[in-house]
């Protein structure tokens, strides 16, 4: 199983602070999060493909079959650390309205590929929920510590930040903008009629 050690979240500032610290030697360290995100808890690391590996791996996955996520505090980041994403004006647009929010979005990354990007209250991560397959998202730090058990043993840090119970379903939705016509790839939080709304407003 994972080892691993948990943080809570706490109210005071200045315990805050060390939880950031504890998880950002984590991720220096290439070491894996558990984190909350605004739905259910995740399960991540630094922005690399060595790192997304490893995530995969704890999941049972290949990281062809499963690709990660990229999170970051808003667009404006997301764009400084990852350049070669394609921001479209459909992109944008949903950006500035949803952002940060349960919106998932599926962009060209520069090479013929596609990567899935999302902003909300994270440091630049890469990252995908945190279950077993086939098995829902934990939605409560007790959940999530039992997933890890039942998760194959890596040789780096593993870092379960406890943010107590979280709102849980719906998902974000996802949605890819690779094409001109947006497709609808997961139904979640944000509805199909107010992101065809935004998309298809006439701007002033």
């Amino acid at each position: 199983m994972a080892r691993y050690e948990t943080l809570a979240v706490p109210s005071g500032t200045a315990s805050l602070d060390l939880v950031v610290r504890t998880a950002v030697e984590v991720l220096e360290a290439g070491g894996v999060l558990g984190h909350p995100t605004d739905t259910v808890y995740g399960i991540g690391g630094a922005a690399r493909e060595e790192v997304d590996r490893r995530v995969a791996k704890l999941k049972g996955r290949s990281l062809e079959e499963f690709p990660v996520l990229r999170i970051a505090l808003d667009a404006g980041a997301l764009q400084t650390f990852f350049p070669d994403l394609e921001w479209t004006e459909q992109a944008e647009r949903l950006a500035a309205r949803f952002w940060p929010g349960s919106l998932t979005m599926v962009l060209g990354d520069g090479s013929g590929g596609a990567v899935a990007v999302r902003a909300e209250g994270q440091a630049p991560i890469g990252s995908t929920s945190l279950n077993a397959a086939g098995e829902p998202p934990a939605v409560t730090a007790r959940q999530a510590g039992a997933t890890l058990e039942t998760m194959p043993e890596v040789d780096v840090p593993v870092l379960l930040i406890d943010a107590g119970h979280l709102p849980g379903p719906p998902p974000s939705t996802l949605v890819s903008l690779v094409t001109a016509t947006p497709e609808f790839l997961r139904d979640g939080a944000v509805s199909r009629d107010e992101i065809e709304d935004c998309l298809h407003r006439v701007r002033p």
